[in-house]
């Protein structure tokens, strides 16, 4: 277990020296993506900051929680979102050079995207019973993963969470796959 944890570390700087070269190549048809990768990144941060900030004063229900109720989760999604286009592009791009195919990158992204409905889910269990009405009356205001997007039926919130989520990845892979083809013609 620590041997590849180690390796991880020693490779890091390599890895990351290579990532934003990667990042900042003129890729055109890689905006969308870079798009979702730093709107994710950025409320990730933002999102666990202000969480640490607000903690002590009971439940936060403020900032970046007073518009979803996991908004750290959603963060890592739409990078993770960004970041699997993007791997699908260059997948298919280079003749298929990586670990997985294009369909094994999207069914990892999906069992992502399962694990933090099912994490966001044990963790309300837990605030349910640490806040009791207090986080019922909020649950019952604010949306779940998607903003402005509120139904107030538990299994119907992660649904239409899911179903978005799917969506925005099908049409970031579609406009990935459109660009190039766009930019052929002009």
């Amino acid at each position: 277990m620590t041997v590849p944890f180690v390796t991880f570390f020693v490779n890091l700087p390599v890895s990351l020296v290579d990532l934003l070269s990667a990042f900042f190549a003129p890729f055109p048809i890689l905006v969308p993506e870079r798009a979702f990768i730093i709107f994710g990144l950025f409320l990730l941060v933002y999102s666990v900051a202000y969480l640490r900030m607000k903690r002590k004063l009971g439940l936060v229900t403020s900032g970046p929680y007073g518009v979803i109720r996991h908004p750290q989760y959603l963060g890592m999604i739409l990078a993770t979102l960004g970041l699997t286009s993007w791997s699908v592009w260059i997948l298919k791009s280079t003749f298929g050079i990586g670990f997985l195919s294009p369909s094994q990158t999207i069914g990892v992204w999906f069992v992502e995207l399962f694990a933090y409905v099912l994490l966001a889910q044990v963790e309300e269990l837990f605030l349910s019973r640490n806040y009791g009405e207090v986080f019922k009356s909020y649950k019952s205001q604010v949306p779940f993963f998607i903003p402005f997007l509120k139904t107030n039926r538990r299994m119907l919130d992660i649904l239409v969470s899911i179903l978005v989520l799917a969506f925005l990845l099908f049409g970031l892979l579609a406009v990935s796959q459109i660009l190039p083809v766009l930019q052929e013609f002009s």
